[in-house]
């Protein structure tokens, strides 16, 4: 290689390492003087790896200048570093983090001999550290205790079946929404690309309020809704504002993982509340832990075992919610798919439900998982607060994505989106009951899919987990009723999806399915 060339790979070398705009050290501290700060600052910011080898530090002038030191304190530190190997320079060329720093030298050239042994390094703890990882187990063991019933990395973009709790995205009017989204691109429309109101864009809460007072029977000012990222967001707020660490509150058991999660990060006492035919069994509550402070509840219908509470248990809970100014969650998620009968009513819209129920509900579920947008119906009391936490904790929702969805809703396509997935969806129930009925009767014995994206599916022969296994080796997806319930045991199940699948993708399903748990049994 001639001289040109090495040259030209130096040069290329050079451009590659990393240049160190500006360096974070923190305030510079006068007790021991100035040039020690910044040396002892810099000498803990190269070995701990934030200034990686090769890294070009700040010229003299320009480190001087970003802290307020004199020139010359900072030449005389950085000499200090040069001379003991932390740093090299040569002539026409700047400052740079050694390749090998001291320590990696020293340890290379010390022989085995004379490291420490555990043992004594276990005798001296530096109290200075941080806690490690481990220390913080509780907490981590709380949050993840109950895991998803399909870890992040499985979930796929486009579900396989029999994916439970996903809609179709496939039937979403993408284009129209691409031209809503335009409109509120415009010049003349700016505006929507600065800060939202913490509380939520005006014109999509009074848009909720109009679609709530239809289609839930909830007549609430546009006041008391507050729009947010997600349901469990907004119940992470709730427990903020109304629980301390240890306050007992009520879980459905089985039931959503997500608020199992979020409540157990809470630091609450979870009291398991088990559910049947009716729906929850509001007097096990009430003898378990009758002065709890909020219970989370899915009344309309239950996830994942699709009951409906029925009017007694209602009124149970809110008066058990009333005399102990107890505040009931309700997380009102696919309400909108009711397909063989008039749907219930939210328990928000019950007389005197309105001091005690929050109503939550997502869009995520109606119209594509990525919008990563909902809403809650507050009580009087607890707006300000609320929104106040929702302003510290995530400032607001995105606001041109708000502007889009009011126009969308107050346009009357939102309307439509429902009413024709709610016939699409309807018919795919009824065709995975058919399908179920014909390659399944001796290992699964289907309910009645009624209402929302998923059904409860009984196994007959098989556990739950040599059944999950199986179809997961097939290219199947389904998730065991074990993944929800933590006390309170039931038959061995699965949750399996329709709404995502056309019938010709589930018969195919189907008879995979059949075939498995045929070789399985």
């Amino acid at each position: 290689m001639n001289d040109r060339r090495v040259a030209a790979t130096e040069t290329a070398t050079r451009e590659r390492d990393p240049v160190v705009w500006s360096l974070v050290l923190g305030a510079p501290d006068n007790t021991a003087g100035l040039q020690r700060w910044l040396y002892d600052a810099l000498r803990r910011a190269i070995v701990a790896g934030r200034l990686p080898p090769g890294s070009v530090l700040p010229g003299t002038r320009t480190l001087a200048q970003q802290y307020g030191l004199a020139r010359g304190t900072v030449a005389s530190a950085y000499e200090q570093l040069l001379s003991e190997g932390y740093l090299v320079t040569r002539k026409g060329s700047a400052t740079r983090v050694n390749a090998v720093l001291p320590e990696l030298r020293h340890a290379a050239e010390s022989p085995p001999s004379s490291l420490p042994e555990p043992a004594a390094l276990s005798q001296a703890p530096d109290d200075s550290q941080p806690p490690s990882l481990e220390a913080r187990g509780p907490w981590i063991e709380r949050l993840t205790q109950h895991a998803s019933p399909f870890p992040l990395s499985e979930v796929p973009s486009l579900p396989q079946p029999f994916h439970p709790h996903r809609g179709d995205v496939r039937l979403f009017p993408i284009d129209l929404w691409r031209k809503l989204y335009g409109r509120h691109l415009r010049p003349s429309r700016l505006l929507t690309l600065d800060d939202a109101n913490p509380a939520g864009l005006p014109a999509l809460r009074e848009a909720i309020a109009e679609h709530l007072a239809i289609s839930r029977a909830v007549t609430v000012s546009p006041d008391r809704i507050v729009i947010v990222g997600s349901v469990q967001q907004a119940l992470d707020l709730c427990l903020r504002l109304m629980t301390a660490p240890g306050d007992y509150v009520w879980m459905e058991d089985p039931g959503y993982v997500g608020a199992r999660q979020i409540m157990h990060a809470s630091g609450a006492n979870i009291v398991d509340v088990p559910v049947d035919h009716e729906g929850l069994v509001v007097e096990h509550g009430v003898r378990e832990a009758p002065g709890a402070a909020l219970a989370y509840v899915t009344p309309s219908r239950h996830a994942p075992l699709g009951v409906s509470m029925s009017t007694e248990r209602r009124g149970a809970f809110l008066q058990w919610a009333r005399a102990n100014g107890a505040l009931i969650f309700e997380d009102d998620y696919d309400s909108e798919y009711c397909f063989r009968s008039r749907p219930l009513p939210a328990l928000r819209s019950l007389p005197g439900a309105e001091s005690n129920v929050v109503m939550a509900c997502t869009f995520s579920k109606l119209l594509f998982p990525s919008l990563r947008l909902a809403y809650v119906v507050l009580p009087e009391r607890l707006v300000a607060p609320f929104v106040r936490a929702a302003s510290i904790t995530s400032r607001s929702a995105n606001g041109l994505t708000q502007a889009v969805l009011a126009d969308f809703l107050s346009e009357g396509h939102f309307d439509r989106h429902i009413r024709r997935t709610r016939t699409i969806y309807a018919a795919r129930a009824r065709a995975f009951e058919q399908y179920a009925l014909k390659h399944w009767q001796d290992w699964i014995r289907v309910a009645p899919a009624t209402a929302g994206l998923d059904v409860l599916c009984r196994l007959l022969q098989t556990d739950e987990n040599s059944a999950v296994r199986a179809l997961k080796a097939a290219g199947i997806d389904a998730a065991p009723l074990s993944k929800y319930t933590h006390r309170h045991r039931h038959d061995p199940a699965l949750v399996m999806g329709f709404a995502a699948f056309n019938e010709d993708e589930m018969e195919r399903a189907a008879q995979r399915v059949a075939a498995t748990l045929r070789k399985a049994v």
